[in-house]
């Protein structure tokens, strides 16, 4: 299940950008001492606290940059040529803005680590605005 919510880096660095989510999972990172806390079933926004930061899971990272930011991404199977096709093995990763401009980060990834590369490349993308 912890494959579900975003690493740490990542959600620390969301917190830093202003997400303010409801999360289900929060952790906090006490000098080497580490802190998981659960709120099921309606979770809380722990990045109201110094010490905590909020795990939202991928779905939630993702669409918090679409309706914050207009930042629209897909992962999205590669197709083999010439018959289309999809052996699920190799995911490659689509981001466009408000205007259409593509962006993102080019490359072929297995599904878990396009996730992760599309979050990366969201968080660079606002910090660069």
């Amino acid at each position: 299940m912890k494959d579900l919510f975003i690493p740490y880096e990542q959600a620390l660095a969301l917190k830093e950008l202003g997400f303010n989510k409801n999360c289900l999972m929060s952790i906090c990172i006490d000098g080497s001492n580490e802190y998981i806390k659960a709120d099921f079933p309606k979770g809380e926004n722990f990045n109201v606290f110094d010490l905590y930061v909020s795990l939202p899971v991928y779905q939630q990272a993702f669409r918090w940059f679409r309706e914050k930011h207009e930042l629209y991404s897909a992962i999205v199977p590669k197709k083999c040529w010439p018959n289309n096709f999809v052996s699920g093995i190799e995911w490659y990763i689509e981001i466009c803005g408000g205007n259409r401009d593509e962006i993102g980060p080019g490359g072929t990834y297995s599904y878990e680590e396009a996730e992760l590369a599309c979050l990366i490349k969201l968080i660079e993308i606002v910090k660069n605005k």
